[in-house]
């Protein structure tokens, strides 16, 4: 009896471990497949290394020193550490993690660089054949990002949700970014009096949007889910006694045209103006002018309250036009 248990755990193992072999191998082959898809496109792909850990609970592949670039285009991404796991009964419970070097994008002669710590996106997918969306969360924490050795801003943490709705269709989207400051540089340009605080209150973001289809495997392999109804129910960011709140329904329909209305509301528009024409952002000769036009349309409180529609390909508040309405449509 003992020795017939030990031939079954010895089995056992050996199947387990078999399984764990054929999953790493495979998703180091969907790496490689997806870094020579990059390479038909015309992209330089290139890693230093990637292996496989986990075992024998998981599935995990460390990719070491990706780096894309576009000759023609002068484009260039370099991220020095990522990680892909999943448990080993179900790979659709992916985690994506970015070890703490910063992540460099470069365009042209701009160079940005993003750094952060304990960034995390967590996937999670239906089983089955199809492998819809169920949800994506991410989170970060001390977000930098820097230009060209300037700082453009900081962020404490960073949360963000793509969680499916009621519908296949339909994704509930949502944001949350706390202790956003911008960077010293960018502060004494855009000439803030001293005493406003260091960053914004927590910046929040909240909409559903219904696509044409469910996002699924196909998504990779053929024509992208398009965009057909959008709805803002808020999004909201306050600095000081200065806020903005945006709201707002859209459908789109089969080449991406909006229509809808977009709510604007500007708290406080004041400071914004005085700031403006303080950093050159607004040309003196059109500063009087301006002030006219804003004051006409905001309230007694001092709140700016415009809506934005988009119409017949068109773009305009009130009966002043804004232009041609941009195509909502993901490539």
């Amino acid at each position: 009896m003992r020795r017939f248990a030990l031939k079954f755990l010895i089995l056992c193992g050996l199947v387990w471990g078999g399984w764990w072999y054929l999953a790493t191998t495979s998703t180091q082959k969907g790496v490689n497949t997806w870094l020579e898809s990059r390479r038909a496109l015309g992209w330089q792909a290139e890693t230093q290394s990637i292996t496989s850990a986990g075992f024998p609970l998981k599935i995990t592949t460390l990719i070491e020193g990706l780096s894309l670039e576009k000759p023609g285009a002068q484009r260039n991404l370099t991220v020095p550490n990522l990680s892909l796991s999943a448990p080993i009964y179900w790979p659709g419970h992916a985690t994506v993690e970015l070890g703490n070097a910063p992540i460099t994008f470069t365009a042209g002669e701009a160079n940005l660089v993003l750094g952060s710590e304990g960034t995390r996106a967590d996937l999670r997918l239906h089983p089955n054949a199809a492998l819809q969306l169920e949800s994506l969360s991410g989170q970060s924490t001390n977000v930098i990002a820097d230009l060209e050795d300037v700082r453009i801003f900081d962020i404490a943490q960073v949360d963000a949700t793509v969680q499916q709705g009621r519908t296949p269709e339909a994704y509930n989207i949502s944001l949350t970014a706390t202790g956003f400051a911008l960077g010293q540089t960018i502060l004494e340009k855009s000439a803030l009096p001293p005493p406003w605080p260091a960053s914004f209150e927590p910046i929040v973001a909240d909409m559903t949007v219904i696509f044409d289809r469910p996002l699924d495997r196909r998504a990779l392999q053929g024509p992208r889910p398009q965009p057909r109804s959008i709805r803002i129910a808020e999004v909201t960011a306050k600095y000081a006694d200065t806020g903005l709140t945006l709201s707002g329904d859209f459908t789109v329909d089969a080449v991406g045209i909006p229509t809808g209305a977009l709510r604007v509301q500007l708290r406080n528009w004041q400071n914004v103006y005085e700031m403006s024409v303080a950093s050159g952002a607004v040309p003196a000769e059109w500063a009087s002018t301006l002030e006219k036009m804003l004051r006409s349309m905001s309230d007694a409180s001092g709140t700016l309250d415009l809506t934005i529609t988009a119409q017949n390909g068109q773009l305009r508040i009130g009966f002043l036009p804004l232009g041609t309405a941009p195509r909502l449509i993901i490539r």
